[in-house]
């Protein structure tokens, strides 16, 4: 009895947490060269030495919802040649509106998962007012 007026409590609340994000279909796509040299520049101003900064992977993936999502690793370079682990990012893109981005290494699972929702062809993102 104690279960089941606990389940009744938390599948409201639960549902509710979910009211804010939408599923939207990807499909893989060639950026353009302008494209690329836009993502790729609003993930290096991120990092303390931008012009270091290198991508060993990067995907592009076209969002239902009329986005773009930009996926793959980062690596960071700094001026006494060092150069960090490869770091997963997701950028999501409205033309040259930033929606979402992350790349940071303590939240890498997130990208990395992110970008792997991506290539399954769905996606969860936040719901925005406009969309």
């Amino acid at each position: 009895m104690k279960n089941s007026i606990a389940a009744l409590i938390c599948l409201p609340l639960l549902g509710a947490c979910s009211l804010d994000m939408m599923r939207v279909s990807t499909t893989p796509t060639t950026p353009t060269s302008q494209e690329v040299f836009w993502a790729k520049n609003r993930l290096a101003e991120q990092a303390s030495n931008p012009g270091l900064a290198q991508f060993p992977e990067f995907r592009t993936y076209a969002l239902s919802n009329g986005h773009q999502l930009y996926c793959g690793t980062m690596v960071r370079g700094n001026n006494s040649g060092g150069q960090s682990e490869p770091i997963p990012f997701y950028l999501r893109a409205d033309g040259d509106s930033v929606m979402a981005l992350n790349w940071v290494s303590t939240s890498a699972d997130f990208s990395r998962g992110k970008c792997e929702e991506a290539a399954s062809g769905k996606l969860r993102i936040n719901k925005l007012s406009d969309d």
